[in-house]
Order: C-alpha cells, then sequence, then structure tokens
C-alpha cells in the first residue's frame, strides 16, 4: 500500500513537473514569438508574375466585336509594407503589366478601304499602384499562408492596333485609359535567412477597361471619328513570386 502510494507520488511529482516544464517551453515560445513579430516594423518587396488575362468584351461602332480573345503577359513590380501587428499588415506596390495581344473580329466595313470582314488586333499594356492589406494566419511563423485584398489604379494603354481584310491594313490611333483596379490574393510565405522570405502566391487582378484611338482612313489620309474598338473589364488569373525583405 505504501509503496503503491509513493508510486502515485511519484507520478504526480513527475506529471506536474512536465507541465510546469512545457508551460514554461510554451511561455518563452510565446515571448519569442511576439518578439519576432515586433521586431520588423517595415518591409521592403520585388515580385514578378504570369497573367492568364480572360478574353474581354470588344465593341467598335455600336457593335460586338466577333472571336474575342486576349493573350498572356508578365507583369513585375515592387512595393513597401508595413507590419500593424503580428497577423495583419499592408503594402502600397506599383507594378507593369507587359503587352497582351488583343484579338477580334468585325463582319462589316469600318472605312472606304476595309470594306468587308475584319482582323483586328492591338497591344494593351498597364501600370498598376495599389493599396493592399493582408491577413497571415500563423502570426508570421516560418511557414505562413495569408488572404489578401487590394484597392487602386490601373493606366491602360492601347497601341499597335490595325484592322486588315486580308488585303488592306489599316491602322489606328494609340490611346491610354485611367481606371479603377481591384484584387484579390491568397498565398504562402516561406522565411528564408537574414530577414527575408520568399511569397508564392495566386491573385485576381481587374484593371477596368481599354481603348484604341480612331482608325486611320488611308483613302482620306484622316482618321475617322468614332471608329476606336473599346475592351469591356480586363481580368486576370496570376501565379506571383515575390521577395520580402523585413526591416528592424
Amino acid at each position: 500500500m505504501i509503496s503503491l502510494r509513493a508510486s502515485l507520488l511519484g507520478l504526480a511529482l513527475l506529471a506536474g513537473g512536465t507541465v510546469s516544464a512545457l508551460a514554461a517551453d510554451l511561455g518563452n515560445l510565446r515571448d519569442d514569438d511576439m518578439s519576432s513579430a515586433a521586431a520588423a516594423r517595415f518591409y521592403l518587396r520585388g515580385d514578378v508574375g504570369y497573367d492568364w488575362n480572360r478574353a474581354p468584351s470588344l465593341s467598335q461602332l455600336g457593335g460586338s466585336l466577333d472571336s474575342a480573345s486576349m493573350g498572356a503577359a508578365f507583369n513585375y513590380g515592387g512595393g513597401i509594407g508595413w507590419f500593424l501587428s503580428p497577423n495583419w499588415r499592408m503594402d502600397i506596390t506599383a507594378e507593369h503589366h507587359n503587352d497582351a495581344k488583343v484579338s477580334g473580329s468585325t463582319v462589316g466595313p469600318l472605312d472606304t478601304t476595309i470594306v468587308g470582314p475584319a482582323t483586328e488586333e492591338f497591344n494593351v499594356s498597364s501600370n498598376v499602384v495599389l493599396a493592399n492589406l493582408y491577413y497571415d494566419f500563423a502570426s508570421r511563423a516560418g511557414f505562413n499562408p495569408y488572404l489578401g485584398v487590394g484597392l487602386g489604379w490601373a493606366s491602360n494603354s492601347a497601341h499597335g492596333a490595325t484592322a486588315t481584310d486580308g488585303v488592306t491594313p489599316e491602322t489606328f490611333d494609340d490611346a491610354t485609359q485611367s481606371n479603377f483596379a481591384w484584387a484579390l490574393m491568397a498565398g504562402v510565405t516561406r522565411e528564408l535567412d537574414h530577414g527575408f522570405n520568399l511569397d508564392v502566391g495566386y491573385r485576381y487582378l481587374n484593371v477596368g477597361s481599354a481603348h484604341t484611338g480612331d482608325l486611320f482612313d488611308t483613302t482620306a489620309l484622316a482618321t475617322t471619328a468614332g471608329t476606336g474598338i473599346s475592351t469591356g473589364n480586363i481580368g486576370s488569373h496570376e501565379i506571383r513570386v515575390g521577395l520580402r525583405y523585413d526591416v528592424n
């Protein structure tokens, strides 16, 4: 009986010591996490990405163009961010999206030289500035999933536009349009070393619409008013890879 009591007392003391040690370790870990989270106040970032653009609607002369398509393109940019808490951060980014080819076809005449169905093509590039807010699920741990949203501004340049019926090519004036832009993001960051973090994520970006200038009539040697091509909202699915440097 005495032996049983002694054994139970020994187990209780051992369990108590283990729990105390574990609590101390958790407390230290929490303190370490909090001190790590508070150490860096802001960060610098650079990113590259690839856009899979959705085909926007195309219109001209009050009608819709057929067989609309838009190609893929690379983008790159950078920004500066701030840690608001262990879980929340924000940044401001500026980026450039390279030329993506837009094309469509029309069934009617465009001017005195384009007399039948025509294929129309032009390039769209964009400069985008976004203010982004993120929620880090793991409180800035070594491997950290996150969600984010961005709001901002885009300047879309339509250039190099042509129209041809297979015989006579025509050109359009270049034009630039500014729009509201927004983004939704999801990804993960992986801590590397010396304050560097790898960021890999998905983003859906909407940069609004674009339009070309008017068609240049080679017969009249003048632009034909109201003949520009307009797009609907341009949206893209993106995979992005970035490097972030946390600054104390």
